[in-house]
Parts: C-alpha cells; sequence; structure tokens
C-alpha cells in the first residue's frame, strides 16, 4: 500500500472531481436565492484555512494518513474509535454520492429503469478502480479533468446570449442571512466533503506539496462550481433554479447554435457522471483504508468489494423516494456534517501540535 504514489497533478485533479462532483447536478447554497454564486466564493474563501488545516496534519505526518495520526496522538483506542467516526461519516457521504447518482440517471435518462440497476453498475466500476489503487485513480482523474474541463466552458459561452442580468440584481436583495446560510451549507457541500482526502492522501509523493495540492484543487474546484451557478441563475432565474432538481440539466438543454449544437445535455451529463464516479471510488478507497489499518489488515483491497456491496445496499435503502432525499439534504445534512468536517480536524490539529511540541522540549 505505501508504494502507491499520486503526483501532484493527480492529487489536484482529484479533488477537482471531488469537489465538482455532486455539485455540477445538485444545487449547492441555494438557500441563498439570486446570491448563490457568491455564496460559493465566500465559501471559498472560507474553505482556505480549513484545508490548510487538513494539509497541516498530513505535512506533520508525512507519509501517513489521519488513522495513523489518531493512533499516534491518543493512543490505539481512543484514536481507533476516532477513527471509526471518520469511517462512518465518509460511509455516510458515499451512500449519498451512490444514491444521487441513481437519482440523477433515472430521472433524466432511464426513467423505466430501476434505479439499483445504475448504482450496481457505478458500484462495480468503483470496486474494479479502487482495487487497481491509488495511482490508477491519479491517471483517470488526470484524464477525466482534461476532457471535462472544457465542457462547462463551452456550455456557459454559448448560453451568454440567453443571460440575463436582472436574474442576478440587486445583490443581497433577500437580506445577509439568507447568504450567510448559503455560504455555509456550500462549506460543508461540498468543500467540507475534501475531508476524506485525510484518509486517501498517504500516497502523495514525497516531494509533492500537500498545501498546493489542496488549496489548487479548492481554487479550480470552487471557480467551476461558482462559474456554473451562476450561468444557471442567469438563464434560468431565481425561481426556476429553485424549483428544479438539476438545474445544470435544464442550463444545457437551452443551447442552441443554429442547427449543428442543440441540446448539449448529454454531454453535460457525461461530465456529471464520472465525477460522481471518481467521488465514489475516493470515499470507498478512504473506507477501507481504514477498516484495514483499524482491524489490522494486510491489505485495504480484500474489504473493498464486501464494503463497496454494503453501501450499495444502504443507498437503495437509505431514502423512500426523491423527496425524501431532497428534504433531509436541504435541511439537515450541513448540521449534520459539520463537525466531521470542520470541528474534529480542527481540535485534532491543535492535538498534533500540542504533541510535537512536547515532543521537542523533551529533547531540549
Amino acid at each position: 500500500m505505501n508504494k502507491e504514489s499520486v503526483s501532484e497533478i493527480q492529487g489536484i485533479c482529484l479533488i477537482i472531481l471531488f469537489i465538482s462532483g455532486s455539485t455540477l447536478a445538485l444545487p449547492t447554497g441555494s438557500a441563498a436565492g439570486s446570491d448563490l454564486w457568491l455564496a460559493i466564493l465566500a465559501a471559498l474563501v472560507l474553505a482556505i484555512p480549513l484545508y490548510m488545516v487538513y494539509a497541516r496534519l498530513l505535512v506533520l505526518y508525512p507519509g501517513r494518513d489521519i488513522f495513523d495520526i489518531l493512533q499516534d496522538i491518543f493512543g490505539e483506542f481512543f484514536g481507533k474509535a476516532l477513527g471509526l467516526i471518520f469511517i462512518w461519516f465518509t460511509f455516510h457521504l458515499a451512500v449519498l454520492v451512490l444514491r444521487d447518482q441513481g437519482e440523477f440517471l433515472i430521472t433524466l435518462s432511464l426513467p423505466e429503469t430501476p434505479m439499483i440497476v445504475p448504482m450496481i453498475v457505478v458500484t462495480l466500476l468503483s470496486i474494479w478502480i479502487v482495487k487497481s489503487g491509488i495511482e490508477t485513480m491519479g491517471r483517470w482523474a488526470n484524464l477525466f479533468v482534461i476532457l471535462n474541463a472544457p465542457i462547462p466552458t463551452i456550455v456557459i459561452l454559448m448560453l451568454i446570449p440567453q443571460m440575463e442580468i436582472t436574474n442576478i440584481v440587486p445583490i443581497l436583495y433577500n437580506g445577509i442571512h439568507p447568504f450567510l446560510q448559503g455560504t455555509i451549507d456550500t462549506l460543508v457541500f461540498p468543500f467540507g466533503d475534501v475531508v476524506v482526502f485525510l484518509m486517501v492522501f498517504f500516497a502523495l509523493g514525497p516531494k509533492t506539496s500537500t498545501k498546493k495540492v489542496f488549496i489548487k484543487g479548492l481554487l479550480w474546484g470552487g471557480i467551476l462550481i461558482a462559474g456554473v451557478s451562476l450561468a444557471e441563475i442567469l438563464v434560468l432565474g431565481e425561481d426556476l433554479y429553485l424549483s428544479t432538481y438539476y438545474p445544470n440539466h435544464n442550463v444545457g438543454s437551452k443551447v442552441s447554435v443554429g442547427e449543428l449544437l442543440q441540446r448539449l445535455e448529454v454531454i453535460t451529463i457525461v461530465a456529471t457522471l464520472t465525477s460522481f464516479f471518481l467521488k465514489t471510488s475516493v470515499c470507498l478507497l478512504a473506507i477501507s483504508n481504514g477498516v484495514s489499518k483499524i482491524f489490522r489488515f494486510n491489505d485495504y483491497r480484500v474489504l473493498v468489494t464486501p464494503i463497496a456491496l454494503l453501501i450499495c445496499n444502504f443507498s437503495y435503502f437509505i431514502f423512500d423516494n426523491s423527496m425524501e432525499h431532497y428534504v433531509w439534504t436541504s435541511k439537515l445534512s450541513t448540521y449534520y456534517f459539520f463537525p466531521y468536517q470542520i470541528i474534529l480536524p480542527i481540535i485534532i490539529l491543535i492535538f498534533a501540535k500540542m504533541k510535537k511540541r512536547k515532543k521537542l522540549n523533551s529533547k531540549r
């Protein structure tokens, strides 16, 4: 496992796809209304110090992941207990992401297909890529970014004639509270989800700058979703944007350039699904790695298949319908995930620095 290595550019690409995975399909920061693009930019700024916390933890313990770090700081018993908390968070996140993929596909493309079918397909693909190792995942992430990154830009440029600046002015028309709520929601989803990389970036190359990987991935991924969200609001308007499950798909269907280029939503679906797939795979890798560390398996790959099937099973049964899923995600998920993504990493970093300082003082 420790022989695996991910380059700086591959790490950045993984974070870009992880951030944009669900967000290209699902709206984020919608509580801010027409100011959601501004809320995303504000959340991006707030995420920079948070990502510095993530990066600092890995810098203090080079070549190790959060599970090794926790046991070093808090001892074996409490370290493993905290590790299980991170595993549960990542498992729940993977369940939600896989469910998002299933609902996305059957709603837009395969309405007559049972939702479990595309979920099983994605699960099998995730098993394959995780068993191939994080190096393979990094290469695929590099390729997916090269293929997917131009798509939102092209679609946005084609939609310029349909954009209405009146859809976003006056700024902060609804007041400061919705804007702040949208900012916090976006900080948690999708930016806070990147805490998962504390569990998989054991494979970053020794000469790789961990801070650059996190910050560059954040900036590129954040600018991407901010640009897409702004274009969606400008084209659809606040009311239509907030009344649809998948505004990105609606915007893609409005592209029309003569007789040649029309209804590019198929391309946006492909770009979204590849990001979904990478996000699910990273979560699966993190869970498998964590369980192997806590229960002392020699190789995480032996756990990949049973864990993936468990994720698939939970994803199918976790919600009775799409409305229940939407209500939980929009009303409760921010408060549920906030401690895992923000409070715990900050506390762990404080204890890590205290322990490092204590070791330095003892050597003097």
